[in-house]
């Protein structure tokens, strides 16, 4: 495995907003340096423990920005530690640990890069898994939304949560912005941090016409060969 130059500053702007597997390479790469032999046969779970062992240690930090970047580090290596984790117990401390860490990301850095748009969504996210309150869970969706307008994936975790309790016309409201803002606009080629295809694809256009359908806001009517079209009426003048 190549070291990566020794200008690079892994905790810098610029390496975070070159994603997670670049992100993870410099950490090898620092490892490497410490003499950790075998970095590349680790198992996903050990290294993430290396990472957060090593950030641990770290003590040279220099200016705001570079612990501001500390902390979204310790953030994503605990949440990818408790997606490993076997035991229940120990994902939920994992986790805990995560959201305080991108909630000090948050208060932290200000400017609105990718970095900053994937704390706030996950922020939200593991509100969710671990109990809170649905409430902050939405309000935490509804930030990240606004810091990137690409990005559908907090909408999308929105729409998700509203159709499994049923609230159909809550539903509707979200999935008629990600009809209009996401659909068949991936922003792939320009984002990094874990974009999630069902938030763009097909998969939008499917959940829409499903709260259309539970909400009557669908008609069929016969194409004249047998089969059924179906048409979405919207009807916001009802919700």
């Amino acid at each position: 495995m190549a070291l990566f130059h020794q200008k690079i500053d892994p905790f810098s702007s610029f390496t975070i907003n070159l994603g997670p597997l670049y992100v993870e390479r410099v950490f090898d790469s620092l490892l490497i340096r410490q003499g950790v032999k075998d970095v590349g046969c680790m198992g996903a779970a050990e290294r993430f423990e290396r990472y957060l062992d090593y950030l641990k240690n770290t003590t040279n930090l220099h200016n705001h920005t570079q612990y501001a970047v500390t902390q979204f580090y310790k953030a994503h290596f605990y949440q990818q530690s408790a997606n490993q984790s076997i035991q229940k117990e120990s994902a939920q401390h994992f986790r805990e640990k995560a959201l305080c860490y991108y909630q000090n990301y948050l208060e932290l850095s200000a400017r609105p890069e990718e970095s900053r748009y994937y704390a706030q969504w996950q922020t939200g996210v593991l509100q969710d898994l671990l109990n809170y309150p649905w409430p902050l869970a939405e309000d935490s969706f509804v930030k990240a939304s606004a810091i990137d307008t690409l990005r559908g994936e907090a909408v999308k975790r929105i729409i998700d949560h509203y159709v499994q309790v049923k609230e159909w016309r809550r539903a509707y409201s979200y999935s008629s912005t990600a009809i209009s803002k996401f659909l068949d606009k991936n922003p792939v080629a320009h984002r990094r941090w874990f974009v999630d295809f069902d938030a763009y694809n097909w998969s939008v256009l499917k959940t829409h016409r499903i709260i259309c359908y539970k909400l009557g806001y669908i008609k069929e009517k016969n194409t004249g060969s047998g089969t059924t079209d179906t048409q979405t009426i919207p009807q916001r003048s009802q919700l």
